[in-house]
């Protein structure tokens, strides 16, 4: 099959070696696995099977196996849990260790839980600790800022804190200010007890080493995640009570972290090699025409030489650290998944979310772990089982590996397929993708060319849905569906949410992703992070849904303006923020400052943003940039629970520009009427008034420049 010019540029950005071809880099794959069959006269025949797997795209393993097999001694392992202990020692050890996995390409996670929060006392050497933050940082920025992942992208990372630790309400304040920690994802880790303390209203301790260091209500720490699950994303949500319930090594220990993507619990030093098979692939018949099934004995197949694949790759590869080969062997552990599940749902034509969609989900996982464990049993006949039955007394069959599915997110795999990604909904049917370095690439799906291709019609049938037609609950069954039916560790699931999302409906799906047994999850709310990965793409207005301005022109200011007038408190005092639209948008905005804060950057603002918006910027970008404005002393105020309700000035006129707009139909129709009244404004005859008291504060007006002004600074009224 050939690939698309998007994956071609991904492709040779990322993967190729100088030279290379898609067909040639799937032989040299193909050959490195099929290395590991024990007799010789069989290599070629599974070399031949792996090379058309990919080559087809029915199948694509992880990224460091496509990139590294076969061309170097990189790493082909993706995921990694790193363990950290309440010492210098093991701190600093797994940072270096931290440093091999990211520069053999993989990514690393890692709890934090075990290390002694901030201001504690440290007996051995009477000094104080810095805390998990403290540390968090500087495997950010070692990790980030000087190693590159596997010589390609920054490194990638997940940190976790349990909900009981006494700093993790600085750990929930973290990201607060974006860009920091940039090379982290972080998650929550969320008991039980913590869940059902939120349900009954209870309060909750922070505990560490059996000493309790606050006590607050459960629901309080509780609104704090939803607030910066709201706010841009973080943190997502790990249930570790969900996940080591249902661990398939319990025996071995206690699950603490997962990969950085959220979807692979592991014990520490445990890797796992991740795969996908396309499901879009597995499809026959005309599904345009409606005409269309799923191919089953395709997808058996595809199944059953993907574990064996999967399998090899564990034994040919290269590993980074010697306590991470010494797992991975011991374990053995394969995480087989899918992408494209929204394309099968629309060839299938079944509305993603529907009832029918979950059925599918089902019964589709549960035919692959069917296969997956039929196979692994098979091969641990055939090569021999993993160490670790014969260790501890692990549940289940006795096969080659210990755990066989994983559901990831498959990100960029899924744009070199060109299909859905993962179990996600398609996001849109045209949209950008930051997903190279410095450049975006445009998307269409392939599915919707197919359809254009053959029905030249204008809409695409409700069947064809996008992230914005999924409710969240339908989000969450979709998620649910996999994990209980066929998935033995996680499933990477983003809720992708509207803007104007509320955080009361946040809340409500973490807490149905807990009760349906899911073992984490994700919310994010489209346009709340200043730069984001997916965008859709807007085309051009037309010349008569707008004016059109000239370079430099600005919007006329009509006589009369409204819109609210917006208070808000910061770390200096309080911010006054007044959006005023004319009959057809926001055409200026009025800022003050009152107790405290610098007046004249808060009133040059104002007239900056007034500019920017007549000079046809969208407010939606102005809100977007100035949102993501952080001060020092809101931060710090925020962290220490002080009542500041904006990030920084700059975020509260973000803020205020937000508000008004969710009521811009209100004002433009005011604005409408005034102009449509033909109201004119009589002069003021100035001459023989020795003083004039303003209008807005009452203070003095005095002349300058022709006009009236009010000589307070905080207020700024204008009579021009």
């Amino acid at each position: 099959m050939k690939v698309s010019k998007n994956a071609l540029k991904i492709l040779k950005k990322r993967y190729f070696a100088p030279g290379e071809t898609w067909e040639q880099l799937c032989e040299r794959v193909a050959r490195k696995v099929a290395g590991d069959e024990p007799r010789s006269e069989n290599r070629g025949e599974w070399e031949k099977r792996y090379k058309d797997m990919m080559l087809n795209l029915d199948f694509l393993p992880n990224s460091p196996t496509l990139r590294n097999f076969g061309r170097n001694e990189g790493c082909g392992s993706a995921c990694f849990v790193l363990p950290l202990e309440d010492s210098r020692r093991s701190i600093f050890k797994t940072l270096s260790d931290a440093v091999d996995v990211q520069a053999y390409g993989g990514g690393t996670g890692m709890s934090f839980s075990k290390l002694r929060p901030k201001g504690d006392h440290i007996r051995s050497t009477g000094g104080i600790a810095s805390g998990p933050l403290s540390f968090m940082e500087i495997f950010d920025f070692t990790i980030g800022d000087i190693i590159q992942q596997g010589g390609t992208r920054q490194g990638a990372n997940m940190g976790i804190l349990r909900v009981d630790h006494p700093d993790i309400e600085s750990f929930l304040a973290a990201k607060a200010l974006e860009g920091t920690l940039k090379n982290f994802n972080l998650s929550v880790g969320i008991t039980d007890v913590f869940m059902n303390a939120v349900k009954n209203d209870e309060d909750y301790d922070l505990v560490f080493a059996g000493k309790v260091y606050k006590t607050l209500p459960a629901s309080e720490l509780w609104e704090k995640i939803v607030d910066g699950a709201w706010e841009n994303g973080e943190p997502g949500i790990v249930f570790l009570d969900t996940i080591n319930r249902n661990n398939p090594l319990q025996p071995m220990g206690e699950i603490e972290a997962t990969n950085p993507c959220g979807e692979q619990p592991l014990l520490p030093y445990c890797s796992c090699n991740l795969g996908s098979i396309n499901l879009s692939q597995m499809i026959q018949g005309d599904w345009v025409k409606g005409n269309a099934e799923i191919d089953r004995e395709k997808l058996r197949q595809t199944a059953r030489t993907a574990i064996r694949f999967l399998d090899s790759v564990i034994s040919v590869n290269n590993y980074p650290i010697s306590e991470i080969e010494e797992m991975t062997l011991k374990t053995r552990q394969i995480g087989l998944g899918i992408m494209g599940f929204a394309d099968m749902c629309i060839k299938l034509h079944i509305r993603y979310g529907s009832g029918e969609s979950i059925n599918l989900a089902k019964e589709i996982m549960s035919d692959i772990y069917a296969v997956a464990n039929e196979t692994s049993v098979a091969l641990g006949k055939e090569k021999g089982l993993a160490p670790a039955y014969e260790e501890y007394p692990l549940s289940g069959p006795k096969r080659r590996n210990s755990t066989l599915t994983t559901v990831a997110p498959t990100g960029t795999l899924s744009l070199i397929a060109n299909c859905s990604s993962g179990c996600e909904p398609n996001f849109a049917f045209d949209y950008s993708k930051a997903c190279l370095e410095g450049e975006n690439l445009d998307i269409v799906p392939a599915v919707v060319g197919e359809w254009y291709l053959k029905e030249r019609t204008k809409s695409l049938p409700e069947f064809f849905v996008t992230t914005k037609d999924v409710s969240i609950e339908e989000h969450i069954m979709v998620q649910a569906a996999f994990q209980a039916n066929g998935v033995d560790s996680g499933v990477s699931k983003t809720i992708n949410a509207p803007y104007d999302t509320e955080k009361s409906e946040i809340s409500k799906a973490f807490f149905k992703a807990w009760e349906m047994g899911c073992k984490g999850i994700t919310f994010y709310r489209d346009g709340s992070r200043a730069v984001q990965a997916l965008t859709i793409r807007k085309k051009p207005m037309e010349a008569e849904e707008a004016e059109v301005l000239v370079r430099g022109a600005l919007k006329h200011r009509p006589r009369a303006t409204t819109g609210p007038s917006l208070k808000m408190k910061t770390a200096c005092g309080k911010l006054y923020v007044d959006p005023h639209f004319d009959k057809d948008g926001v055409v200026e905005i009025f800022i003050r400052t009152v107790g405290g804060g610098c007046a004249a950057n808060t009133k040059a603002l104002g007239i900056l943003l007034s500019y920017c918006l007549r000079a046809g910027v969208s407010p939606e970008k102005i809100i977007g940039s100035m949102k993501s404005i952080h001060c020092p002393a809101c931060t710090k105020a925020i962290s220490s629970g002080k009542d500041v309700e904006v990030n920084s000035c700059a975020a509260g006129m973000g803020k205020g520009l937000e508000v008004a707009l969710a009521y811009g139909d209100i004002y433009r129709e005011v604005a409408k009427r005034i102009e449509d009244a033909d109201i004119h404004f009589n002069g003021i005859d100035a001459s023989g008034i020795k003083e004039l008291i303003c209008p807005d504060c009452g203070a003095t007006v005095h002349r300058a420049e022709g006009c009236l002004l009010c000589s307070n600074m905080e207020c700024g009224w204008t009579r021009c």
